[in-house]
C-alpha cells in the first residue's frame, strides 16, 4: 500500500510503483498525500539529494553509536593497536528538525490500450465494445466469471443475486442476459415471476463508453428486458451520465457495475462466492457555488452532498451524507481527460493527523477540519471552464463526477 513509493520519498528518490487492486492504490495516494518526512542537511545544497547528505558522529548517554558516522572495530585493528575504521551508515544523516518535508508531486495513471484497427477500415476502434475475435473471449471469460459469482454487491452488506445467466438467442450489441433475484433486504414470494435483465461487458482494456451504452439500450429496450446492466473496469463520464438518464431517454433503467481489476489475473483469482468480484457503484451528488466567503469575490466552491448508491432489486437509491465517505478529490479545472488533483479531503478518517500533529505550531484547528470536510476551498474557474469531483468508496472505487461551471448556483443555503 505505498511503502516502496513512501520510502523512494523518504530519501528523496524517484520512483515508479504498480498495482491492480483499487483499495491498495486508494491506501497508497492517502498515505502519500498525508505523509511527512525528516529534512536531511545536504552537503551540496544547489545540488539537492544528488550532493549526499551531511553524516556525523554522535553517542548517547550509554556510549552507543547513534549518528551516522560509526566506529568499526576488528580483531585486526585491535591487535595491532590500531584505531578502528569508521564507517557512514547511509540511513542516519542528520536531521533539520525546523523543517518538515512532505511528498512531492506525484500523478496516479491507468494504463492506456493500444488503439487496434480491428474492422481494417483505418480508424482505431479501441475503447469500444468490439465484435472481433480478442472481445469475444473476453466476453466469454466474463460471463464464466459471472456465473460463478452470480451476486452484486450494493454496499451496507446488500446484494443482489442473478439467476439462469446465459448468452442472448440473438444479439448485435448485448453480452448476456440474466434473471433478477431478490435482494437480501428484501422477501420476495417464490412464485413471483422473474424479471429478465441484459448484461453488456465493457472492453477488457478500456472504459465503458457512451456509445456501447446506447446501443445496447437500445437493443434491451427493443427485446423487453427490464433493466440493462453494464459491466466494466472504467466508465467515461459521458456514459456515467447517459446511465443516469437512460430510463427517461431511451426507456430502461440502466446500472453501472465495478468489475474488480483481479480479474485481469486469469487463473491467478480464487473463484470464491465470498469474492466482491462485482460491485454497483453509486454516483456523487456535489453542487457548485459561487463563494460568499470574506476576500473570495469571483471565487467558487463546491460541496459534496453524499455519495448516491442505486438498488435496482428495489428499485430505490440509497443516500450517503458527504461526511461518510473515506475520500474525495477535487479538481478545479478539468480538461475532460487528466483528473489533476488539485484539493483533496478525508472526511471519515484521520488521514491527516500525522501532518497536524507536525504542523501543529502553523496551522490552526480549523484548517484541519476544512481537510476533513465537504467544503472545499474558494477557487478560480480554469481554462476549460469544468471541475471534478472524484469520491472513493469502501471498496475503492473511484466515482466521478463533472460540473461545468454554468451550473454554479449565486448562493446556496447551508
Amino acid at each position: 500500500s505505498g511503502t516502496s513509493a513512501y520510502v523512494a520519498e523518504q530519501w528523496a528518490r524517484r520512483w515508479i510503483t504498480c498495482d491492480t487492486s483499487r483499495v491498495p492504490l486508494a491506501l497508497a495516494r492517502q498515505r502519500l498525500l498525508t505523509a511527512t518526512f525528516p529534512f536531511h542537511q545536504l552537503k551540496e545544497p544547489s545540488r539537492g539529494p544528488a550532493g549526499g547528505f551531511v553524516y556525523k558522529r554522535k553517542q548517547n548517554k550509554k556510549g552507543e553509536e547513534v549518528g551516522g558516522i560509526a566506529s568499526h572495530t576488528t580483531s585486526s585493528s585491535i591487535a595491532n593497536d590500531e584505531p578502528p575504521k569508521e564507517e557512514v551508515l547511509v540511513d542516519r544523516p542528520e536531521a533539520d528538525r525546523s523543517i518538515t518535508r512532505v511528498t512531492g508531486p506525484f500523478c496516479v495513471e491507468a494504463t492506456i490500450p493500444t488503439p487496434v484497427d480491428w474492422e481494417g477500415d483505418g480508424e482505431e476502434d479501441s475503447g469500444v465494445a468490439e465484435t472481433s475475435e480478442k472481445h469475444a473471449g473476453f466476453a466469454e471469460r466474463m460471463l464464466e466469471v459471472l456465473r460463478r459469482s452470480p451476486v452484486l454487491h450494493l454496499g451496507g452488506g446488500d446484494t443482489i443475486e442473478l439467476r439462469n445467466i446465459r448468452l442472448p438467442a440473438r444479439t448485435l450489441s448485448l453480452s448476456a442476459e440474466a434473471e433478477i433475484g431478490s435482494s437480501c433486504t428484501e422477501s420476495r414470494s417464490a412464485e413471483e415471476d422473474p424479471t429478465p435483465i441484459a448484461i453488456v461487458f465493457g472492453p477488457e482494456n478500456g472504459a465503458v463508453s457512451e456509445k456501447l451504452i446506447y446501443e445496447a439500450a437500445r437493443e434491451a429496450v427493443a427485446k423487453s428486458y427490464t433493466h440493462l446492466y453494464a459491466i466494466g473496469f472504467a466508465i467515461e463520464s459521458k456514459a456515467r451520465q447517459l446511465i443516469e438518464q437512460c430510463e427517461p431517454a431511451i426507456g430502461i433503467a440502466a446500472t453501472y457495475v465495478q468489475a474488480t481489476p483481479d480479474l485481469m489475473m486469469g487463473d491467478l483469482l480464487k473463484n470464491m462466492r465470498s469474492s466482491q468480484i462485482f460491485s454497483v457503484c453509486g454516483l456523487p451528488e456535489a453542487r457548485l457555488f459561487r463563494s460568499t466567503e470574506a476576500d473570495a469575490e469571483g471565487l467558487y466552491q463546491v460541496e459534496l452532498l453524499g455519495l448516491d448508491v442505486f438498488d435496482p432489486a428495489n428499485v430505490t437509491t440509497d443516500h450517503r451524507r458527504g461526511d461518510d465517505v473515506p475520500a474525495w478529490l477535487l479538481d478545479t479545472d478539468y480538461d475532460g481527460m487528466v483528473f489533476h488533483v488539485r484539493q483533496a479531503f478525508f472526511p471519515r478518517t484521520s488521514a491527516w493527523s500525522a501532518l497536524k500533529r507536525a504542523l501543529k505550531t502553523e496551522f490552526e484547528d480549523s484548517v484541519w477540519e476544512h481537510l476533513s470536510g465537504t467544503l472545499s476551498a474558494p477557487f478560480a474557474p480554469g481554462d476549460h471552464g469544468r471541475v471534478a469531483i472524484k469520491v472513493l468508496d469502501d471498496r475503492g472505487n473511484e466515482l466521478m463526477l463533472e460540473l461545468a461551471m454554468e451550473e454554479a448556483v449565486e448562493e446556496v443555503e447551508r
